[in-house]
């Protein structure tokens, strides 16, 4: 099979694959490091895609732009597939270090939940992702290929699925509230009446500490003001718990998610307690599905719920909201299982591209998590009387 060095860009016909013939045109694959360059036909592919928020033109310049802000390099490798001069599949990929490894990652991670590529909408797609992972597979110099939250239904999940399923990493369920009458899990279920007991009397317990009051903040500043506090309190919660979070460690990630708060499709609740902050829930509405990105709580109204109370109003209110899909995003933790009515099965794949890229999948799966493991416990006996 030919070469795809990082630089050119070749006609997909000298990849051998049988189905090519199978979509009419001439095809070349490219691998672009300007993202500029790649606006019109990126965000016009987005109307013509079944991608995530992740694979937006949007986000993805949000965090090129708050990486540049923070001082840290980001060397773009987005694969794009043409046919007949139209964009028809776009994958925003980044290469990077990882100790004597060169891996490639996606656009965004540790901010981006889900990994996927962009491709058009067509009878006869697959000859294009296979193409696509024909030709990223070709790139010279790159150790592995690593990839979080590949959900099931991904455009690329069926070849990933198909090629590299012993080397998924870890599987999770990113669970999610489907409010749409044709709900693949069933309707919305209702409280049970000990649930909404317990969260009535939740709601008067924190009235004893002065009024309740649930709100939507809509103006961009505000947002903005928003993001901040929730970022404070979940910093003090994983301070509080000798957490390890590399998205909220990440130098772009505070300025990254306040930049995202200003754009209009950013929402932003919270419960006040006599005028204080309980807890924040934020994240991003796009097409009717609302991504939940960020959930913190101030401690000292932690017995009474705060969190669980936020999202109890959101489910009550979605579609005053424009809220058609909840979705809560990997891991499934119990307080998000709680209001949910279907999860999507989310994978990581650690890919090696040689025998050298075979450390990064023991890194990924084995060194990795035990480490973060020892320091964690490290800070609790540090912290410890």
């Amino acid at each position: 099979m030919a070469r795809l060095d990082m630089h050119d860009a070749l006609s997909i016909s000298e990849f051998s694959f049988p189905s090519a013939a199978i979509i009419p045109g001439n095809w070349r694959a490219e691998i672009t490091h300007d993202l500029a360059y790649l606006e019109e036909p990126w965000t016009d592919l987005e109307a013509r895609a079944d991608g995530t928020l992740f694979q937006s033109h949007a986000w993805c310049r949000s965090w090129i732009e708050a990486n540049r802000h923070a001082g840290c390099r980001v060397d773009l490798h987005v694969l794009s597939i043409w046919s007949s001069g139209r964009l028809v599949l776009l994958w925003p990929l980044v290469r990077r270090r990882l100790g004597p490894y060169v891996v490639l990652q996606t656009l965004g991670d540790p901010a981006t939940q889900y990994s996927d590529a962009l491709v058009e909408r067509c009878a006869n797609r697959e000859p294009w992702i296979e193409a696509a992972w024909n030709a990223l597979t070709s790139l010279a110099g790159i150790d592995a290929v690593l990839l979080r939250g590949v959900r099931a239904d991904a455009a690329v999940a069926p070849v990933l699925a198909a090629r590299c399923g012993h080397f998924v990493t870890r599987r999770e369920e990113a669970p999610f509230c489907d409010f749409r009458p044709d709900a693949r899990g069933g309707p919305v279920r209702r409280r049970s009446g000990r649930t909404l007991n317990t969260l009535r009397r939740h709601r008067r317990d924190l009235a004893e500490h002065g009024a309740v009051v649930f709100e939507i903040i809509g103006d961009p500043a505000g947002r903005v003001a928003a993001m901040r506090e929730a970022l404070r309190l979940k910093q003090a919660w994983l301070s509080r718990t000798n957490r390890i979070s590399a998205g909220y460690a990440h130098p772009a990630n505070q300025f990254f998610l306040e930049t995202l708060a200003t754009d209009p499709d950013f929402f932003a609740a919270r419960i006040t307690v006599g005028g204080e902050t309980a807890a924040v829930e934020a994240g991003i509405v796009r097409n009717g599905i609302y991504a939940s990105l960020v959930q913190s709580y101030d401690s000292r109204f932690a017995e009474h719920g705060p969190g669980r109370l936020l999202f109890w109003h959101m489910v009550e209110h979605a579609a005053e909201i424009g809220i058609e899909v909840l979705d809560f995003l990997a891991p499934s933790y119990p307080h998000k299982r709680e209001w949910a009515n279907d999860a999507m099965p989310v994978s990581d794949y650690a890919i090696p591209l040689r025998i050298w890229g075979r450390g990064v999948v023991t890194y990924i799966k084995h060194i990795r998590p035990r480490a973060k493991t020892c320091v964690e416990r490290l800070r609790r006996l540090r912290r410890s009387p």
